[in-house]
């Protein structure tokens, strides 16, 4: 059997969403789901694919159904994709599109979006390998033939009677009440009741006339020119002699005679016009037949029922009941026998309200069959193999198989079968049984052996053994490899047996060997593992390397070179012997570079060495405030021949870089600024011993030199 536009339109909205996801699946789109709400987002399903060339595919797709898909759905589709940010949407219409729908994607969605009618989703269905389902539960076998005859009459109709018409009225009532469809409701027997009426012209004196209608004694309509409902029905009557209805049966009824209708319309008039029945002149009577009440014997889907329909008032009386389980329980049997050709070892049904659930087992599936309990109509359709009877097919098929992996969906399992030589992948229908075989993979064994010559002819590990495999999407294997220097996971394209992707991860061992490879005279210090690479710390007597080594063995990079500490010490104390004889090396600290601080006895400071070649990049040298102080003592007794001098006090600013000073002298007080770092004096002054003059100096001097 094969796909057909006519099968995909009769598909539930839910069973072509499922084989929509089932050909994306195939597509390669693994990421997809239908939404909670359609109501909600406007659309049935998003897909997503990450394609190696392309990049990720995000992929909308929206089922419209109930009429041909318009250009505004077209539209509204659109700015949905742009609502969500896809790259492209799908439009499934199984009834098809207008010409404007199509012309609008043309115009304006040229490869955004793609139209799928029933046509388009046969053929993709057929090219993916869906199974074409078998559940066509057959209705009962209808007689095209119809049951009505046609009924010639001797008088013409005063209302119009239509099959047709009764079976839509009652149509529209049965909907309203029950889970009907008008379609599902076909006519089986139709009797109809006629009453016969007469139409009789009538004057008074010539004063007044017109036209009366008799239904029966109690019924009559003595002006009918002015009646809206029976004006022109009176018409068309007198214009015809004879008429013809089509039904089953027929029953007339006749209320009055010919000359009764007379007699009781003279009287009448008489009465109203207060004149003798004599002055009453009747011009014309004629028969007509007035359709009174239909009763019809239906078929409603596979069940049966009974309606009586008032012509007059269009009231409807309806009599149905729910199908008998006996019927639910042999239409499972049969339809399980057609699917899976097996007969029912447990089955139960269960009523809730209107739906009937036939619920139970075979020897190896589970089914869940759903009709509606008046119309036996089947609203859903479950059979499921069980996962005994999907390993003992495999083990039946494929003897000594290994099952590697098995991927259960809702309607199909799909499973990696180990053989001796290769991995079989195959497909299972769950509804029937049926297995179907998609590709066939090499052996992990036969893989390996292409694999493990390629990393090892690139990448820096050896004798490589086979620890674990495992098949990928049913597409590809993985295998994990271990050796001498470190590890590989290879991915194998199943359809070439050609090596797709590989990661290689090398021992840290191996790092430290490939450094010390690359660096003679060196030793190892440390390894470390710092995330996609190694960081290898290594040694000789003049420098601390570090180099960083990628997982795979491939980059090597240095990171890091600085003197070792005793070789950059004794270069900062050959400097600092050069700026004072006396001066210690306090300290010695790597930061960005090396920093070396001393002290002596007339200078002292820091001096800064580049950390990898020792060279002098920075000085920082200073007097001491000993030194100072005696600098400016030499220059008091060379310039005022002072003696027996005494330092009264001395301020160092270290950060502003100088020091201020007071000594007293024989001959006067002295202020100085000096430059700590040149030993210059930056200013000086002189204030005298006593007097009022010398005091008011002194107080100047003082909050210059504070």
């Amino acid at each position: 059997m094969t796909w057909t536009p006519n099968i995909v339109r009769k598909l539930s909205r839910d069973d072509l969403l499922d084989r929509i996801a089932e050909v994306l699946n195939r597509m390669g789109f693994k990421n997809y789901e239908k939404v909670a709400s359609r109501e909600k987002w406007g659309i049935d399903m998003v897909a997503i694919r990450d394609d190696p060339i392309a990049g990720t595919e995000k992929l909308l797709i929206k089922v419209h159904t109930g009429s041909l898909a318009s250009s505004k759905d077209v539209n509204v589709f659109g700015d949905l994709i742009d609502k969500y940010k896809a790259d492209r949407g799908i439009l499934v219409s199984p009834l098809g599109f207008t010409k404007d729908a199509r012309s609008a994607v043309a115009k304006e969605y040229r490869g955004r979006i793609i139209l799928w009618d029933a046509e388009k989703i046969a053929k993709m269905f057929s090219n993916y390998g869906l199974d074409v389902p078998e559940i066509q539960v057959e209705e009962e076998k209808e007689d095209n033939k119809s049951p009505l005859m046609k009924f010639e009459l001797d008088a013409p109709l005063l209302f119009e009677f239509s099959p047709e018409a009764v079976v839509r009225r009652i149509s529209e009532e049965v909907s309203k009440s029950y889970p009907i469809k008008p379609e599902e409701i076909k006519l089986a027997s139709l009797k109809v009741y006629l009453s016969t009426a007469y139409i009789i012209s009538w004057s008074v004196e010539e004063k007044e006339k017109d036209k009366a209608l008799v239904f029966s004694k109690d019924n009559i309509k003595v002006r009918t020119s002015s009646d809206p409902k029976l004006a022109t029905p009176i018409k068309k009557a007198l214009l015809n002699d004879k008429s013809e209805i089509y039904a089953t049966e027929r029953e007339i009824i006749t209320p009055l005679s010919p000359s009764e209708s007379v007699l009781l319309l003279k009287g009448i008039l008489a009465r109203d016009f207060n004149v003798p029945e004599g002055s009453v002149k009747i011009h014309e009577r004629k028969k007509v037949y007035v359709p009174e009440k239909a009763e019809a014997e239906l078929k409603v889907g596979a069940n049966h029922a009974k309606a009586e329909v008032d012509l007059m008032s269009g009231k409807v009386k309806f009599e149905i009941k729910e199908l008998p389980d006996e019927y639910f329980l042999e239409k499972t049997r049969k339809t399980l026998a057609e699917m899976v050709g097996e007969e029912p070892v447990e089955i139960a049904v269960k009523r809730d309200g209107w739906k009937v659930k036939v619920k139970g087992k075979t020897q190896r599936f589970n089914f869940e069959f759903k009709f509606n309990g008046y119309t036996g109509a089947v609203l859903h359709i479950e059979s499921l193999m069980s996962d005994e009877a999907v390993e003992e097919l495999i083990k039946s098929v494929y003897p000594g198989g290994n099952i590697i992996n098995v991927e259960k969906g809702k309607k199909f399992v799909v499973a990696d079968v180990a053989l001796d030589k290769e991995v079989v992948i195959v497909e299972i229908n769950l509804q029937n049984g049926k297995i179907r075989e998609i590709t066939r993979l090499p052996s992990p064994e036969e893989a390996f052996e292409k694999a493990k010559s390629i990393i090892e002819g690139n990448f820096p590990v050896e004798d490589l053994k086979l620890v674990s495999s495992r098949v990928l999407e049913h597409k590809f294997l993985e295998l994990v490899m271990e050796g001498k220097g470190g590890r590989a996971t290879v991915k194998i394209d199943g359809a070439t047996k050609d090596v797709l992707d590989y990661v290689v991860e090398i021992t840290p061992e191996k790092a430290g060997e490939i450094v010390l490879g690359k660096y003679d005279g060196y030793k190892t210090v440390k390894i470390a593992d710092s995330g996609d690479a190694y960081t290898v710390e290594i040694e000789n007597n003049e420098y601390n390397v570090t180099v960083e080594v990628s997982k795979d063995g491939k980059i090597i990079k240095e990171t890091d070179r600085a003197l070792k500490k005793e070789v950059a010490q004794k270069i900062a104390e050959e400097r600092i012997k050069n700026i004072d004889e006396t001066a210690e090396l306090k300290s010695i600290e790597l930061k960005e570079n090396w920093i070396a601080e001393f002290q002596g006895s007339t200078k002292g400071g820091r001096i800064v060495l580049d950390r990898k070649s020792g060279e002098i990049l920075e000085e920082d040298v200073r007097f001491t405030e000993l030194a100072l102080e005696d600098l400016f003592h030499r220059h008091l007794r060379e310039q005022y021949g002072e003696e027996n001098l005494r330092t009264e006090r001395l301020t160092h600013y270290k950060e502003e870089g100088y020091i201020h000073i007071k000594v007293t002298g024989k001959n006067g007080i002295y202020y100085a600024r000096i430059d700590t770092k040149t030993g210059n004096i930056i200013s000086e002054d002189k204030a005298p011993l006593k007097g009022i003059a010398a005091k008011l100096k002194q107080f100047q001097l003082e909050s210059k030199y504070k």
